[in-house]
């Protein structure tokens, strides 16, 4: 599942059917492609697609390993007061209506809550840019299927549009030809049209599925049919005192590159960590404001690349050259694509020249991995400058400079290549507030991380990454491709202190001249006026302790009683 297909259909016996006319690398690209190339040096698992109906049971399942019994689904919240030191929710549930007072509210509430628009947040940018409407279905399509194709564009001249012949995508559970259940997207008419309830009909549905695939004779079942509005909108804030936006409730774009889900799970992890720093005592609430200011710029980035995605099928439009309204003129314009001539091979050339900029939808690594926070954030610039971004998203730099994600490389464990490699981003643990990496020259970082982990009342992990050729003073970790202190940027003695999500927090480049003190001090900043604080409880205030059970995600994954 590694390519896009632009193709006139899947089935069909005539003269232009089962016709593809351009083919590209998506999201990873195929064995031994220039494109996974990139994405495995960057990162230690390969991408891959997995929709909500896949991906949610699994989330579901972990988020009930850690909060057993406290998963509540077929809640809602109807309404909701912010005081000064606390939210009133009012949810109504199976049980009837309950109150909650909880001491922050994340509103992972979707496009459709109440709690933005009770804000008066406003969503900032185009709107109704298109209707679409998404058909899940299933259907044996194993006959038809390439197996390496993850999506497949059809270029009908009854469609006129790209967007209006859809686009089908596999949905598994089985992957490739034999997959059971597909989506197909492709543009309906507004919600004002009186014949868009027709659009919801399984026979018109099924028919026009089995006209578009060219497949006449296919069995299809119906499993759900919903119609959504493709925008570009950014609300104007993230946070309102304890509120805060996450996922669509906070940025909806076209879903070309795929970085809706991803940008939404980035937002929830960003403020995750930061929540539970201020809840259990060991932060200054005043780290929750910096989720606003590195989320909400990523958030932009994302629409717009969007945006300019969507924009771009335009130009494809326009080389394919149909006519809405004109089915005799697109036909004809389609056999002159296809006609074995001269002409006809010189059209298809310059068609696939002009695809090709469609790259930007299909894979766009530096905005998967390679987003880093620049302007102000919960982190400490170093004064470096900030590395150069590919305008085409294609090509990923890493850097341990401050704002950006901790290098990938792989480690070896006690110098044991009999061991499972280990990725840089697995010395995280959920344990650790925050994470010391030097080298087999950095006791004095170590021995002040300590004293100062103590003092603050925080767990602070410690990894001592060296090359293979350590010497007299080996490290438990040994970099395994000699590739650490290139890709970190970090010389004999340098350390990084790492967040929780995998950003880095702090860096010096060099050994401390200080015995260590320049951490120390990096540390009290990053955690603010907690620092040396002997923190009361007071389930009301915001230095309550998470074990008192005082947060709230509004039709996420738990709400819990005071």
């Amino acid at each position: 599942m590694c390519q896009t297909t632009y193709a006139t259909s899947l089935g069909g016996d005539g003269p232009y059917d089962r016709k593809v006319l351009y083919t590209t690398s998506a999201f990873g690209g195929d064995e031994g492609s220039e494109m996974l190339r990139k994405f495995m040096h960057v990162a230690p698992e390969r991408p891959t697609n997995l929709p909500l109906s896949r991906s949610e049971p699994i989330w579901r399942a972990v988020a009930e390993s850690r909060n057993p019994g406290n998963i509540k689904f077929s809640h809602r919240v109807v309404d909701f007061t912010q005081k000064g030191d606390c939210v009133d929710l009012r949810v109504e549930g199976p049980n009837g209506p309950q109150v909650y007072q909880v001491q922050y509210l994340v509103a992972a509430e979707g496009g459709g809550g109440i709690v933005r628009s009770k804000l008066g947040i406003q969503m900032q940018g185009p709107k109704n840019i298109a209707n679409v409407v998404s058909v899940h279905f299933k259907a044996d399509l194993s006959n038809y299927w390439d197996d390496r194709t993850l999506i497949a564009a059809f270029i009908n001249p009854e469609g006129e549009t790209l967007l209006g012949s859809g686009s089908l995508i596999q949905l598994g559970p089985t992957w490739g030809r034999y997959s059971e259940e597909w989506g197909l997207h492709f543009e309906g008419l507004p919600a004002d049209n009186p014949n868009r309830s027709r659009e919801d009909e399984p026979e018109i549905l099924k028919a026009r599925i089995r006209s578009l695939l060219k497949i006449h004779n296919i069995d299809i079942e119906i499993l759900n049919v919903s119609h959504w509005v493709i925008e570009r909108v950014l609300a104007e804030r993230y946070q309102d005192g304890r509120i805060f936006l996450v996922g669509d409730a906070a940025h909806r774009r076209p879903p070309t590159t795929g970085l809706g889900l991803n940008g939404s799970i980035e937002d929830a992890n960003n403020i995750a960590w930061k929540l539970a720093q201020v809840i259990h005592g060991k932060a200054s609430p005043k780290l929750l404001e910096t989720y606003e200011q590195e989320r909400r710029l990523i958030g932009k980035r994302n629409c717009d690349w969007g945006l300019m995605t969507f924009a771009n099928t335009s130009v494809l439009n326009a080389a394919l050259g149909f006519v809405p309204g004109q089915k005799a003129t697109n036909m004809a314009r389609l056999a002159a694509l296809l006609e074995e001539s001269d002409i006809g091979a010189t059209y298809r050339s310059q068609l696939q020249h002009i695809f090709s900029a469609q790259v930007t939808e299909y894979s766009a690594l530096d905005l998967e991995l390679g987003f880093s926070y620049w302007q102000g954030g919960a982190f400490l610039p170093d004064g470096t400058e900030r590395p150069a971004i590919d305008p085409l998203g294609q090509s990923y730099i890493q850097t341990s400079r401050p704002g950006h994600r901790l290098p990938h490389i792989w480690l070896e464990i006690d110098g044991d290549r009999s061991q499972k490699p280990l990725s840089t981003h697995d010395l995280m643990n959920n344990d650790y507030d925050y994470l010391l990496i030097t080298d087999q020259y950095g006791t004095s970082w170590i021995e002040a991380v300590q004293k100062s982990a103590k003092l603050l009342r925080l767990t602070i992990g410690v990894a001592q990454i060296g090359p293979l050729a350590a010497g007299l003073r080996p490290c438990k970790y040994i970099d395994r491709g000699d590739r650490w202190a290139t890709e970190s940027g970090l010389r004999k003695g340098g350390a990084i202190l790492v967040r929780p999500d995998n950003f880095v927090a702090w860096r010096q480049c060099d050994g401390s001249l200080n015995g260590g003190k320049e951490l120390a001090t990096a540390l009290e900043t990053l955690v603010g006026d907690c620092v040396g604080h002997d923190i009361p409880f007071n389930p009301y205030t915001t230095n309550g302790f998470y074990e008192q059970h005082k947060t709230s995600h509004v039709n996420g994954f738990h709400t819990r009683n005071c």
